[in-house]
């Protein structure tokens, strides 16, 4: 394991202090729990960015249209025929 030392405004040290003490846990749980969320966060950004052409593609733009097409019983071939059916509607 290793220490880390760096310098922080008071507010920030109070509001870590204050954490710490609410949930009972030491600083440096509280910095482990920091970390993890960050690269959470992180993880997110990565799939919702992988996401964004795919959900393109299919014509999702809301989450509602993405509820809609979760909850569907279609098969994935009648989506894709409907995609298709869609697409040629708005080019014609």
């Amino acid at each position: 394991m290793t220490t880390i030392s760096f310098s922080v405004e008071d507010e920030i040290k109070k509001s870590f202090d204050r954490w710490a003490a609410r949930d009972k846990k030491s600083k440096s749980d509280v910095f482990r729990d920091m970390v993890k969320t960050y690269e959470f966060s992180e993880t997110m950004d990565n799939i919702q960015q992988a996401a964004a052409p795919i959900l393109k593609n299919l014509g999702i733009e809301t989450e509602d249209q993405l509820y809609e097409y979760l909850e569907s019983d279609e098969t994935y071939e009648d989506r894709i025929r409907h995609q298709r059916l869609h697409s040629s509607n708005k080019k014609g």
